[in-house]
C-alpha cells in the first residue's frame, strides 16, 4: 500500500528518490497567473513591510532557512525572493492532495518524506543545491506559534549539511500576526558561509545548538523573542565550532549594527 501511494506521489511531482533535479520554472504559466492575482491581493490586503538583499536570478548552491508561524510564510518569501531558482520543500503527505499537489507543483515545491532517514533527505536536497537550486527549509518542521527551542526544536540536519558540504546558508524571517492591514515584516537577510574550526567534529547536540543560535537571529531579524534557556551556551558553542563568513549582508543583520528600517526596499 504505502509503495502505490509513493508511486503516485511520483508521477503527480514528476520525481523518484535520487531522480534528475527540478527544472527551473517548470510551470512558468502557473507561475505568472499567481503572481497576478495573488501579490496584489496579498500586499493590499496585508501591507507587509519588505527588508531584502538583492535576490533576483540568484542562483544557488544555497540554504535558505525561515521561521514558519504562518502558512502565508511561504508566498511572501516566494513573492519576494526573486529568483526562479528557490525551491522549497514540503511533506510528502501534502503531495497525497489532488488540487494541493497541483498548487505545489506549480511554484516547483518538492517533497521529503519525514518518515526516511536523514541520509535519505539530504541526497534529495544535495540533488537540487548541485544544480544550482536554492532550497528553502522551515527547519522548525512545520508551523509554530512562535520560536522555542524547548517545544519546536530545529532540525539540526540542515546545518549539518551546510558545514559539511560548505553551502552557504541565508537567513529569512516572516513575522507579525496574518489578519487584514497587519503589516508583517518580510525579511530576507545575510548569506553566510560556515566552516568547522580546525580540530573540531559535528556532532548531534553542536549541530543543535548551531542551528537554535541560528533560529534566535532569524527571530531577532523580525524583532521578535526566541525562547531558549540555553541561548548563551548555542551562542558560544557556535563561536568555538565555526568561522562565520559574511558573503551578503546588505543591511548589516547578522550583527545588528544598525538599525534597519521599517520602509519597504523591493529594488532587488
Amino acid at each position: 500500500m504505502t509503495r502505490k501511494k509513493n508511486n503516485k506521489t511520483e508521477k503527480q511531482t514528476g520525481s523518484k528518490s535520487g531522480d534528475t533535479h527540478i527544472p527551473s520554472a517548470r510551470h512558468p504559466v502557473r507561475r505568472v497567473i499567481f503572481l497576478l492575482i495573488a501579490v496584489p491581493i496579498l500586499i493590499l490586503l496585508f501591507l507587509p513591510r519588505v527588508i531584502s538583499s538583492k535576490t533576483k536570478g540568484k542562483k544557488g548552491p544555497l540554504l535558505l532557512i525561515s521561521n514558519h508561524n504562518s502558512i502565508l510564510d511561504p508566498v511572501f518569501l516566494y513573492i519576494f525572493y526573486r529568483s526562479k531558482h528557490l525551491h522549497w520543500i514540503s511533506k510528502e503527505s501534502l503531495f497525497r492532495i489532488p488540487f494541493l499537489t497541483f498548487f505545489l507543483t506549480s511554484f516547483d515545491i518538492f517533497p521529503i518524506d519525514r518518515e526516511a532517514n536523514d541520509i535519505q533527505a539530504a541526497k534529495r536536497i544535495i540533488n537540487e543545491l548541485k544544480n544550482e537550486h536554492i532550497v528553502g527549509i522551515f527547519i522548525e518542521g512545520g508551523c509554530t506559534t512562535g520560536g522555542d527551542a524547548v517545544a519546536n526544536p530545529p532540525k539540526a540536519t540542515t546545518v549539518q549539511l551546510a558545514i559539511k558540504k560548505d553551502i552557504p546558508i541565508q537567513l529569512c524571517s516572516v513575522t507579525g500576526r496574518m489578519h487584514p492591514f497587519s503589516r508583517p515584516k518580510v525579511i530576507v537577510g545575510p548569506t553566510v558561509l560556515l566552516s568547522l574550526r580546525e580540530g573540531k567534529r559535528l556532532n548531534k547536540q553542536n549541530s543543535l545548538d548551531i542551528s537554535n543560535e541560528l533560529m534566535r537571529r532569524v527571530y531577532n531579524m523580525g524583532g521578535e523573542e526566541y525562547f531558549n534557556p540555553e541561548a548563551e551556551k548555542c551562542k558560544q558553542v557556535m563561536a568555538e565550532m565555526v568561522k562565520v563568513t559574511v558573503l551578503d549582508d546588505k543591511h548589516n543583520l547578522w550583527d545588528n549594527v544598525e538599525e534597519i528600517s521599517n520602509e519597504a526596499d523591493l529594488n532587488n
